[in-house]
C-alpha cells in the first residue's frame, strides 16, 4: 500500500463534527455533504477546528501558540518528569509508569483506540499495536506535527492525527473500542460535556483509561490556594475522587476503578453494555 493510499482510506473515517456525516474527500478538503462545511488537510492532517482560538474564552486555548512550540520538548526531561514533580509529589510515577498503567488497562482490547488531547501522541504511540489502531486528536497542529514525525522516524503503525475539539468529535456514534485521555480532563471547559461526547463516539461496553490530577496529599496541589489559583489563571481543575466518580456518572459511565499515587490520579471507567 503506498502513502498516499493509506492516508486516502485513514480519512475514510472521519466525520462532520457539526452534523456527524461522512465526509467526502475533495482536493485537499474533506466536505460535508449534509452542511457543506469544508476542512482542510495540513500535511496529511485532518483540521476540524475553524475559528481563531487565539480570540477564545478558554484561557487554554489562548494559549495555543505556546503550546505548538512546546512540542519539541514535550517528551523530553525539561516537561514530563517536571510537571509530575512539581504537581504530583516526589513519589509520582514516571511517564513510563504512567504510560504502563494507562496500557494495561486497555490491554485486552482490540481494535480502535480514540486518543483524546494526544498531544504528539505521547500514550497512543505506545499502546498502538497491529490489533489497535490509535487515532489522535488535539486542538495544538504544532504537537500533531510533532508527533507525525515521531511516527515516521520510529516507524509505529496503525497512528492518525486530526485536529480538532474534545467537544465536537470528527466522528459518528459508537465507533471506538476504547478511549484515552492522558493529562488534559482537567483542562476542559466543561468535563461532563467532554466526557459525553467521548462516550457518544464509544461503543458499548468500551473502556476509558484516564490520568489526570486530584487534590491529594503530594505536590503543590494539595494546596488549596494553589488549586483555586490554578484553576482561575489556567483553568486546571483539580478533582476529588467523590467529585470524578459523579461526574462519571453524569456523564453515563459507570464501574470507575481509581489509582492514586500523590496528586496524580489514573482511573478506568466503562460505558454500559446494552
Amino acid at each position: 500500500m503506498t502513502a498516499d493510499t493509506s492516508v486516502t482510506s485513514e480519512l475514510g473515517i472521519y466525520a462532520c463534527p457539526v452534523c456527524k456525516r461522512l465526509l467526502r474527500q475533495e482536493e485537499g478538503l474533506l466536505q460535508c455533504p449534509v452542511c457543506s462545511r469544508a476542512y482542510p488537510v495540513r500535511d496529511g492532517i485532518p483540521d476540524f477546528i475553524l475559528e481563531e482560538l487565539s480570540q477564545s474564552a478558554d484561557p487554554v486555548l489562548r494559549r495555543m501558540r505556546f503550546i505548538d512550540r512546546m512540542a519539541r520538548i514535550y517528551e523530553t526531561r525539561l516537561w514530563y518528569p517536571l510537571v509530575l514533580m512539581v504537581y504530583g509529589g516526589f513519589h509520582s510515577p514516571s511517564l513510563e509508569q504512567l504510560v504502563s498503567s494507562v496500557s494495561q488497562k486497555v490491554q485486552s482490547t482490540k481494535g480502535r483506540v480514540l486518543d483524546i488531547a494526544c498531544g504528539p501522541g505521547t500514550f497512543g504511540r505506545r499502546i498502538t499495536s497491529p490489533s489497535k489502531e490509535v487515532f489522535g486528536i488535539d486542538v495544538s497542529l504544532g504537537m500533531l506535527r510533532q508527533g507525525a514525525a515521531y511516527v515516521a522516524k520510529e516507524g509505529t503503525p496503525n497512528v492518525h492525527f486530526a485536529r480538532a475539539r474534545v467537544e465536537a468529535l470528527p466522528f459518528e456514534d459508537g465507533l471506538f473500542d476504547a478511549v484515552l485521555c492522558c493529562g488534559s480532563l482537567h483542562l476542559f471547559t466543561d468535563t461532563v460535556i467532554a466526557l459525553r461526547e467521548m462516550a457518544r463516539v464509544m461503543k458499548p461496553g468500551a473502556i476509558l483509561a484516564v490520568f489526570t490530577f486530584v487534590a491529594g496529599r503530594g505536590g503543590i496541589l494539595k494546596f488549596r490556594r494553589v488549586r483555586e489559583w490554578s484553576l482561575r489563571n489556567h483553568g486546571l481543575h483539580v478533582f476529588d475522587l467523590s467529585e470524578m466518580e459523579q461526574i462519571l456518572t453524569a456523564s453515563g459511565f459507570k464501574d470507575f476503578q481509581p489509582e492514586v499515587s500523590g496528586s496524580i490520579l489514573t482511573f478506568s471507567a466503562r460505558k454500559p453494555a446494552v
